[in-house]
């Protein structure tokens, strides 16, 4: 076998032990500036939800960042109460 052959052999075991055991490389999330500032985000709003999730701002930010995602068009304060009322929804069910 020559050495890329084994390279590449070598590669392709490490991705399907990594595949098998759902391990992943940690990456760092970029914030957005709202998120890290507060944006236009009301002080009542952001503690609400800080509150809700026992003050775990990561947390809070995959949560607000999640109903951003699936809601570009909508605002910030919008994204933010999104969050709180799908908490509270699902804390209800």
């Amino acid at each position: 076998m020559s050495g890329l052959s084994i390279i590449l052999a070598v590669v392709l075991l490490v991705a399907v032990f990594c595949w098998l055991t759902g391990y992943r490389l940690p990456m760092r999330r970029r914030r957005s500036p709202e998120l890290r500032s507060g944006g236009s985000v009301t002080r009542a709003t952001r503690q609400q939800l800080m509150r809700l999730v026992n003050g775990n701002r990561a947390v809070a930010d995959r949560l607000v960042e999640r109903v951003r995602s699936q809601n570009p068009d909508r605002s910030e304060q919008w994204c933010w109460e999104k969050a709180i009322y799908d908490i509270e929804r699902d804390r209800r069910a």
